[in-house]
């Protein structure tokens, strides 16, 4: 089908010959002209070779030679367009797709160069046919030069499926002729891209060495700027002792051993915590956190399940007591505790607890991350303090004194370990908010008003890059205590408390019309003893983990929760908690137990924090969990 800028002259067509066909077999497309539409343009190419078509099929199909034709440049006034870069075989190819809409593209090299043809004449459906034949040719070979031939003349969608391409299938291109010859400068911009695929961050410092190894009285110069880009921090201590500490290069060049010393105390000194480096992309894995709680407050295990996999596995260690949310960034878990406002935070990749000291005297409403990156607090002036409040409940009633609490957004910042102030504002008597964080947006979705004894649909939002609050669309169903999650530029609230009773709706948000979206749970299982969800994102798929509470008895099923994935509009059994094997592997919560909070986060793979006990999936197949 043709465009705009191009006669419909038949169906268009592009296919890439096999290698026993021959150019010169296929048949020679000719223009033709007729006594009412004689010929009155001469296209001469390379060698002197001319070809005759006519003005308005040419300036109808091409915007080139619309503004050329119809110009007063001397191409128009003697009817002669000298092309001189296109060659015959080109050019034939070229009109035949002017004149009939298709054309055969007979290999590689013809493609490419109809696209450079294509480009320079402005016919972008003859480019994007061309296209078509690369991308179907595309292979290990010879995706690192059609990457550059595609950047060269701007083939957007031929040089991301290359760079898709490359990136996926890193390791295997980077042992090609195509990679060995490339520029140091060049190198460094593919290794340094987060979304190479490895199989361990090893593999970069053997590609490096190999590209330089081709030439290397020339390429040893380039080795220290490569080098940098090895994520060493991410490297296993035993080959950074074994393979890289002993290898002549690091050794020979400058600044090189110190980067390798550096990366060690990551190992060996508890305080190296902060990692500025992230890991790659495909060396991270998606968990899913669980606690479980029994009888004593005490009593904690963490439990960990992994989406890709579908398997479970419980976690190395205990967990701090009195522990009251929990929340992830950059592969760490966060745990606060309400009692002793403390922090604690495990790092996942070199297994280490650490206390970090938090002095925050306000009361900690809730806590959410932004974008994976940025851990916030609500935090509010507690009323206790209030000698009006604290009359009015000596009087038997809850209403609030009716003057103003602040309450307060605050930023962690990591790497000072402080917390920042980021607005303040009243939120009168109202409790019990579910906070999403979206791009620079957070929403403060329902609640409940003390001082009307209301459960509301209130939904404002606060805009971190320009200070300002405004109101979106009200809940379809006033809720309290709900959860929620942000994904795929959507916002998910589901459960909680509505009019006194247990919501069992989720709704979804639509920023482009400003509107929420009612949709009814659809379980395969019914709930035991109560309904109440909470809201998880992992690699933009939103889960649902259902918690029940549950005395353990011969005459009951033993369940604490399951978790469904949100598929369509639909939800749908992911896996259940397998916690009778659970508890009978650690011999604690044996009585009574139940999910306290959970979170979802990303850990490096081949750095084993977790038991190697694994816990079967749903259809009761053993599967191991290999991190």
């Amino acid at each position: 089908m043709a465009t705009s800028d191009e006669p419909n002259f038949g169906p268009m067509e592009a296919s890439l010959q096999t290698s026993g066909d021959s150019r010169s077999s296929k048949p020679v497309f000719i223009p033709q002209e007729t006594p009412d539409h004689p010929f009155d343009i001469t296209l001469m190419v390379k060698d002197g070779r001319e070809f005759k078509a006519h003005r308005l099929v040419l300036s109808e199909a091409s915007p080139f030679f619309e503004k050329l034709l119809n110009s007063d440049m001397k191409e128009s006034n003697e009817g002669v367009i000298r092309l001189e870069t296109l060659t015959e075989l080109g050019m034939r190819d070229v009109l035949e797709f002017i004149y009939t809409g298709s054309v055969q593209i007979w290999a590689e090299v013809n493609a490419q160069e109809l696209i450079a043809m294509a480009d320079y004449l402005v016919l972008p459906r003859l480019k994007a046919l061309a296209e078509s034949v690369l991308v179907k040719n595309l292979n290990c070979s010879n995706s690192i030069s059609t990457y550059y031939f595609g950047e060269r003349y701007q083939c957007e969608e031929l040089s991301s499926v290359c760079k898709n391409f490359i990136l996926a299938n890193f390791t295997i291109v980077a042992t090609t002729e195509e990679f060995f010859n490339l520029s140091s400068r060049e190198v460094k911009m593919w290794i340094s891209n987060d979304e190479i695929n490895v199989s361990a961050e090893e593999d970069v410092f053997k590609i490096v060495l190999m590209w330089v190894s081709r030439d290397r009285s020339e390429r040893k110069k380039y080795f220290a700027e490569l080098f940098c880009e090895v994520r060493l921090v991410y490297v296993t201590r035993d080959y950074l002792h074994r393979d890289v500490v002993t290898n002549d290069l690091v050794n020979d060049t400058e600044g090189c051993i110190d980067l390798v010393k550096d990366a060690m105390k990551f190992f060996d000194f508890e305080s190296y915590v902060h990692r500025s480096v992230k890991p790659r992309s495909c060396l991270e894995t998606p968990v899913i956190v669980v606690c479980l709680r029994g009888v004593r407050k005490d009593d904690q295990i963490l439990y960990c399940y992994y989406p890709h996999l579908d398997t479970w596995s419980r976690f190395q260690g205990s967990v701090p007591p009195k522990i009251g949310k929990l929340v992830s960034c950059h592969g760490k878990l966060y745990f606060f505790s309400r009692q002793d406002n403390s922090l604690l935070f495990y790092d996942s990749f070199s297994n280490r607890w650490m206390s970090l000291p938090y002095e925050e005297h306000r009361t900690l409403r809730n806590i959410f991350v932004r974008n994976e990156g940025e851990i916030f607090a609500l935090l509010s002036v507690d009323n206790d303090c209030c000698h009006e409040c604290i009359s009015l409940r000596s009087q038997g009633t809850n209403i609030p004194c009716g003057k103003m609490h602040l309450s307060f957004l605050t930023k962690y910042k990591p790497e000072t370990n402080s917390w920042e102030d980021i607005t303040s504002f009243d939120l009168v008597s109202r409790v019990g908010i579910c906070v999403v964080a979206k791009d620079n947006f957070i929403y403060f979705l329902g609640g409940y008003s003390e001082a009307q004894f209301e459960t509301l649909k209130n939904a404002d939002r606060y805009d971190l890059s320009t200070n300002s609050w405004d109101k979106v669309a009200e809940l379809q169903e006033p809720r309290q205590n709900a959860s929620g999650a942000a994904t795929n530029g959507k916002i998910f609230i589901a459960g909680g408390v509505s009019s006194n009773d247990i919501s069992k709706s989720c709704e979804v948000y639509f920023e482009s019309t400003n509107e929420w979206q009612l949709f009814m749970t659809r379980f395969e299982r019914t709930p035991l003893d109560s309904f109440s969800p909470t809201l998880l994102c992992v690699d933009n798929t939103l889960y649902l983990l259902i918690r029940y509470m549950i005395f353990c008895s011969p005459n009951l099923k033993d369940e604490i929760g399951c978790l469904y994935e949100l598929q369509g509009n639909e939800w749908r059994e992911k896996t259940q908690i397998p916690n009778e094997r659970m508890l009978s592997a650690v011999g604690k919560l044996n009585k009574f137990s139940f999910i306290t909070f959970s979170c979802s986060m990303k850990v490096v793979k081949g750095h084993n924090f977790l038991q190697q006990a694994a816990f079967p999936n749903k259809d009761g197949k053993q599967k191991c969990a290999i991190m």
